[in-house]
C-alpha cells in the first residue's frame, strides 16, 4: 500500500484501465490509474504498457466486487 491506497488490478490496456476507473468511480469509489502509458511518451508494448488501479485501502474490497461483476480479475492477494 501507499499512502493509504491498495493496487487492486493491473489490466494490460490502458483503455480497459479507464472504462474500468470509470465504472468504479460511478460507484463512488475513488480511483487513480497508474502506468507507463499514462505518461507523456506512452510506452505500450509488453509488460510497459499494463496500468494499475489502485482505490483507497479501505474500500479495495468493495472495489474488488465491482470490477469482478465487470470481468476484470483483482490482485489475489485482496
Amino acid at each position: 500500500m501507499t499512502d493509504g491506497y491498495a493496487c487492486i488490478a493491473t489490466v494490460a490496456d490502458l483503455n480497459l484501465a479507464n472504462v474500468a476507473a470509470a465504472q468504479l468511480r460511478s460507484e463512488g469509489l475513488d480511483v487513480r490509474v497508474h502506468g507507463e502509458a499514462t505518461g507523456p511518451f506512452p510506452v505500450t508494448i509488453g509488460r510497459l504498457a499494463e496500468t494499475q488501479l489502485w482505490v483507497r485501502a479501505d474500500d479495495a474490497a468493495a472495489a474488488a466486487r465491482v470490477l469482478e461483476e465487470v470481468g476484470i480479475a483483482c490482485n489475489p492477494e485482496l
